[in-house]
């Protein structure tokens, strides 16, 4: 049964679908800049170690161009970390409008229910006295 509120939902689960890639974008984009992050740490424990290891490689310009660019992927990592968290809240309210009005959709399917046995009840009701009263006026005109 079509209710009024069936376009409303179309138009919140399309959004709730956009939404789900944005939320799975989101999350890629965090994951890899945990990788890049983690990459170059791993670089720049490694150049530390090779420098140490040979006085004459001077590794220092490196390795604070290194830490400057992991300070950069720290404050883009923690920036798609808001994002995403926005985003699962974004989520959240979508579902629970989704929510509420799949439950107005379904009191208004139950009222158009019952609205529609009332009346069946209504007519076989009728139907039921008017064969009463005309089984009665046969019996009446018989009896005379």
């Amino acid at each position: 049964m079509r209710t009024p509120y069936d376009a409303a939902l179309r138009a919140l689960d399309r959004d709730m679908d956009a939404l789900k890639g944005l939320i799975a974008d989101a999350t890629a984009r965090l994951e890899e800049m945990q990788s890049l992050h983690e990459a170059l740490g791993t670089q720049i424990l490694r150049e530390r170690a090779l420098s140490a290891m040979d006085w004459q490689l001077y590794a220092e310009a490196y390795l604070d161009r290194a830490r400057a660019e992991r300070r950069q992927l720290e404050q883009l990592r923690h920036d798609a970390e808001i994002e995403l968290t926005m985003l699962r809240r974004q989520a959240a309210q979508q579902y629970a409008s989704m929510k509420a009005i799949g439950n107005a959709a379904d009191a208004y399917r139950a009222e158009a229910e019952r609205v529609a046995q009332t009346a069946e009840q209504a007519m076989l009701d009728d139907l039921t006295a008017a064969r009463f009263v005309r089984r009665a006026r046969d019996l009446r005109r018989s009896s005379r």
